[in-house]
C-alpha cells in the first residue's frame, strides 16, 4: 500500500465555499462550521492498495490550520473504496455496453443483417469498427445471433439499453455496505461536498514544462499574430510584450510571412525578437521565452518546470525567479534545478533536496545546510558579485519585491540597468554589510552599490553616522517615510484592492477607506510615540572591551574590568531615571508633526493591519503588500519612490 499525503492552500473564498457545501448537507453543523476563521485549506491523503486490480483513493480529507491539523471532514477506508470502485468498473462496463447498443440501434438491412449473422456483426457495421471494443463487438454478435430479423435486433438493442440504464441507475443510488465518515458521523454514500471539492481540485489546469522543451517559434508566433488581429486583444498582447521587456530587456513582435505555411495555403508566421528572426537569437532568450510565453498563453494553476536554468545566463536566472516568484501570487509553481542562482532568489523555507543515496530521498532544507560557507562569511553570493553594475542592499525580501513592481509599473527595466538586490535582513546588520573591505573589494571591479534603509525613528544625527560609515565607497538613501508600507497607503488604491481580494464582495470607497486609515492612525498614535521613546531607551549600552585592554599600567584587570561595567550600570541607570522626560520628548515631537505627516510616522503595515481589520480582513505583510502595489498605477506611485528607482537606474 502507497499512501500520498499533500497540503492544498485555499483562499477565504475557497474555504467559505467548501464550508457552505458541507453546511447544506449538515446543517445542525453550520455554527460549528463557520466558528473558526484559523484555517488555510485542505489536507489530503492519496491511497493506493496493493490488490490484484489496484485501486487508487482519496482516503482522508481534513481542514488545516498554520499550526496544526484541523477538523477531519471525510475519510475512507480500504473497505468502502474496493466497493465504490467495484460499483464504478459496473457502470463503465454499462455505459460501454450502451455505447455499442447505440450503434446498433441505427438498423441494418436485410442484406447486411444476413451477411452479419453468417460472418460476424464486424461486417456489418465496418465503419464503427476502430470505435468499437472487442468486448463490445462480442456483445452485439451475441445479440444478432438470438435475433430472427433486423427489426428484431433493433427491438432487442433498444430494449437492452433501457434495462442498462436502470442497472446503472441503481447502482449510482445504492448505499454502501461499508460506510465512510463524513464531517457530521458515519455516511453509507460519498458527500456531495466531497465529489464537488474533488471536480473543483480535478479541474485545475497544469502546465508541464519539461526538460527538453519545443524550440519557440511558429506556434508562438500564430498565437501573438491571432491576438494582433482580434478584437479586443491588443491589450492582452501589449502586457505580454511589456512582460518580456521588464524581463528580459528585448521586444517582441508577430508578422505573416511571405512563405506558406505547411499546414495549408494561409501565410506562416514568424516571431520577431528586436526585429531579429527569434531562431538568430541566443538560446538564453529563445529559453526564456519559451517559459514566459507558456505561462503567459496557458495561465495554468499548477506550473512544473524542469532545469529552468537551461542556457540561460546567471542574470537571465534571476530574472526568470523573480517572474516565477511574482507568477506564484496566482499560480502554483514547482521547480527542479541544479542552479545555485535560483536557490538565492527563492524562498529557502520552500527548497527541497532530492537525492539518492541509494534509494531516493526528499529532505527540506534548512538555512544552514542550504548556505555555503562564503555566502554566510560575506553574506551576498558569489554570483551576485559579477552579474551586475549595481548592488542595492535593502533590509527585506518584501522591500525588493515592492521595488521590482514599482518599476516595472514605472516602465523601468532592473534588467536591462543590470541592477541586482542583497536581503540584509534588517538595518540592525547595516554594519555586518557595510564594512569598508567589502564595499571597497566591490568598488574595485565597478559594482557600484547602494544602501536603501527605511526612516524608522532615525534623525539627522543618526543618518550622519551611517553615511560616515561608507562615505566615499557606497550610497545611503533613507526613506523619506517610515518604511517601503507607507507608499502605499493611498485610499484609492486600497479600495480597488480590497474589491479584488474579496472577489468583489466588498465595494469600499475611496472616502471610506480614507476615513478608516484616519481612524487607524488615531488607534496607532500612542505606538509612534512609543516607538521614538523606544528608541532613546533602547538604545545599547555596551562595556568597552578597549578601554580595558588600554587601562593604566598600575590599574590591574579586575579593576578595569569592574570600572567599565560600573559605568554601564550607570549609564543604564540614568536612562531608566530619564524615562518619563524621554516619553514626554517624543510625544512633543509626534505631536508637532501629527496634523502634517501623521501617515508617516506609524509603521505602515500597522496601519495596514487595522484598516483590514476593519473589513473583517487579516493582513499578511509578504503577500498583501505586493498584491498592493501590483494594482498602483504609474500616477499613484508617490514622487519620491519614482526618483529612487530613477537614481537606482542612472
Amino acid at each position: 500500500m502507497v499512501t500520498l499525503d499533500a497540503k492544498l492552500s485555499m483562499n477565504e473564498q475557497e474555504i467559505s465555499q467548501l464550508k457552505e457545501d458541507i453546511a447544506l448537507e449538515a446543517q445542525q453543523l453550520r455554527n460549528a462550521l463557520f466558528s473558526s476563521s484559523a484555517e488555510c485549506g485542505i489536507s489530503v491523503r492519496l491511497t493506493f492498495d496493493g490488490r490484484d486490480r489496484p485501486v487508487g483513493y482519496v482516503s482522508k480529507v481534513s481542514f488545516f490550520t498554520a499550526n496544526e491539523e484541523g477538523n477531519e471532514i471525510f475519510a475512507m477506508e480500504e473497505e468502502s473504496a474496493a466497493e465504490i470502485a467495484l460499483n464504478v468498473r459496473r457502470v463503465s462496463q454499462a455505459r460501454e455496453e450502451m455505447e455499442a447498443l447505440n450503434v446498433g440501434m441505427g438498423g441494418l438491412r436485410e442484406d447486411e443483417f444476413r451477411m452479419a449473422k453468417e460472418v460476424g456483426v464486424s461486417y456489418a457495421l465496418r465503419s464503427h469498427r476502430g470505435s468499437l471494443s472487442d468486448s463490445q463487438m462480442r456483445s452485439l454478435n451475441q445479440i444478432i445471433k438470438n435475433a430472427s430479423s433486423p427489426e428484431e435486433f433493433t427491438q432487442i438493442c433498444r430494449s437492452k439499453v433501457s434495462q442498462l440504464k436502470t442497472e446503472m441507475e441503481a447502482v449510482e443510488r445504492a448505499e454502501i455496505e461499508n460506510p465512510v465518515k463524513s464531517f457530521s458521523g458515519e455516511s453509507t454514500a460519498v458527500p456531495d461536498y466531497v465529489t464537488k471539492l474533488i471536480a473543483r481540485i480535478a479541474g485545475l489546469r497544469v502546465h508541464h514544462l519539461s526538460e527538453q522543451r519545443n524550440p519557440i517559434g511558429a506556434v508562438e508566433a500564430r498565437k501573438i499574430l491571432r491576438l494582433k488581429t482580434s478584437r479586443g486583444q491588443g491589450a492582452v498582447l501589449a502586457g505580454i510584450q511589456s512582460v518580456v521587456s521588464t524581463l528580459l530587456g528585448v521586444q517582441i513582435d508577430a508578422f505573416s510571412s511571405d512563405e506558406t505555411s505547411r499546414r495549408g495555403n494561409q501565410s506562416a508566421a514568424e516571431l520577431d525578437v528586436d526585429d531579429f528572426l527569434v531562431q538568430v537569437n541566443g538560446s538564453g532568450i529563445r529559453e526564456a521565452l519559451r517559459l514566459i510565453l507558456d505561462y503567459e498563453f496557458e495561465k495554468p494553476h499548477i506550473l512544473l518546470v524542469e532545469e529552468p536554468e537551461v542556457h540561460l545566463h546567471p542574470a537571465l536566472e534571476t530574472a526568470l525567479m523573480q517572474y516565477l516568484r511574482s507568477v506564484s501570487e496566482k499560480c502554483q509553481v514547482f521547480l527542479t534545478t541544479h542552479s545555485t542562482n535560483f536557490l538565492d532568489v527563492g524562498s529557502l523555507k520552500n527548497v527541497y533536496m532530492v537525492s539518492k543515496t541509494p534509494e531516493t530521498t526528499v529532505r527540506l532544507l534548512n538555512v544552514a545546510e542550504a548556505e555555503e560557507a562564503i555566502p554566510q562569511e560575506l553574506g551576498i553570493r558569489l554570483s551576485s558579485l559579477f552579474m551586475y553594475d549595481r548592488l542595492v542592499f535593502v533590509e527585506g525580501p518584501s522591500d525588493e519585491q515592492l521595488l521590482r513592481i514599482f518599476a516595472e509599473t514605472l516602465g523601468i527595466s532592473f534588467g536591462q540597468a543590470s541592477v541586482g538586490f542583497v536581503t540584509t535582513g534588517g538595518a540592525r546588520n547595516f554594519t555586518h554589510f557595510a564594512t569598508a573591505s567589502t564595499l571597497t573589494f566591490l568598488g574595485k571591479r565597478n559594482v557600484r552599490t547602494v544602501f536603501l534603509l527605511d526612516r524608522d525613528e532615525r534623525n539627522n544625527q543618526d543618518l550622519d553616522k551611517l553615511r560616515a560609515r561608507i562615505d566615499g565607497i557606497s550610497e545611503l538613501v533613507v526613506l523619506d517615510r517610515r518604511e517601503l508600507e507607507n507608499y502605499l497607503l493611498d485610499a484609492n488604491v486600497l479600495a480597488r484592492y480590497l474589491v479584488i481580494r474579496t472577489d468583489g464582495a466588498l465595494q469600499p470607497s475611496p472616502e471610506e477607506v480614507q476615513e478608516k486609515i484616519d481612524k487607524a492612525c488615531e488607534g496607532l498614535r500612542s505606538v509612534a510615540i512609543e516607538r521614538r521613546a523606544l528608541k532613546e531607551i533602547c538604545a545599547p549600552v555596551i562595556p568597552r572591551r578597549e578601554k580595558v585592554i588600554t587601562r593604566d599600567a598600575e590599574e590591574d584587570f579586575l579593576t578595569a574590568a569592574k570600572r567599565e561595567l560600573d559605568e554601564v550600570l550607570l549609564a543604564v541607570q540614568e536612562l531608566r531615571n530619564s524615562v518619563e522626560k524621554t516619553l514626554q520628548l517624543a510625544e512633543n515631537d509626534v505631536e508637532a508633526r501629527w496634523s502634517d505627516s501623521k501617515i508617516d510616522l506609524i509603521p505602515g503595515d500597522e496601519i495596514l493591519k487595522r484598516l483590514f481589520r476593519e473589513y473583517g480582513l487579516s493582513f499578511n505583510k509578504r503577500k498583501d503588500s505586493v498584491r498592493i502595489a501590483s494594482v498602483m498605477t504609474g500616477a499613484e506611485i508617490p514622487a519620491e519612490m519614482k526618483r529612487i528607482i530613477d537614481g537606482l537606474v542612472v
